[in-house]
């Protein structure tokens, strides 16, 4: 998600460890690791691990105050899309589905079923910009 942020240079990253404090003022001070909330921010990017198994994305768009994140609870305050786009076929890629679909909705690119002919490629490509990204930060 770092790469993603510094590749769209408006976009935030949330980091993921916010759900581990029971203060809502610590909650925010964590999320804000990345200095995601900057008022140059006009979009946030953020994932989320469930049980140690399952990947989540969400994107919010500061400006129009929309968010897509498809396992919200239905009892939530936040008003959202669910991105139903494109379904998980495996039980392994929900990581590798959760940069893709982020990085389509920096983009605003609609989403392609062919895509998920793509996996090798797409996984080393991101491979590729991760290794990219550590190496410059060295």
């Amino acid at each position: 998600m770092k790469v993603l942020a510094e590749k769209y240079t408006d976009v935030g990253v949330v980091s993921p460890s916010f759900r581990e404090p029971k203060e809502p003022d610590r909650k925010r001070i964590v999320a804000n690791a990345y200095k995601a909330f900057t008022p140059t921010k006009s979009k946030l990017i953020g994932a989320l691990n469930y049980d140690g198994a399952h990947w989540v994305a969400f994107f919010i768009d500061v400006g129009n105050r929309e968010v897509v994140e498809p396992l919200l609870p239905v009892n939530t305050e936040l008003t959202y899309d669910n991105y139903t786009s494109c379904f998980q076929q495996d039980n392994d890629n929900c990581g590798l589905w959760c940069l893709i679909v982020l990085e389509l909705s920096l983009t605003g690119m609609p989403w392609h079923k062919g895509l998920y002919q793509l996996v090798p490629y797409l996984r080393l490509r991101f491979l590729s910009l991760c290794l990219g990204y550590v190496e410059e930060k060295r």
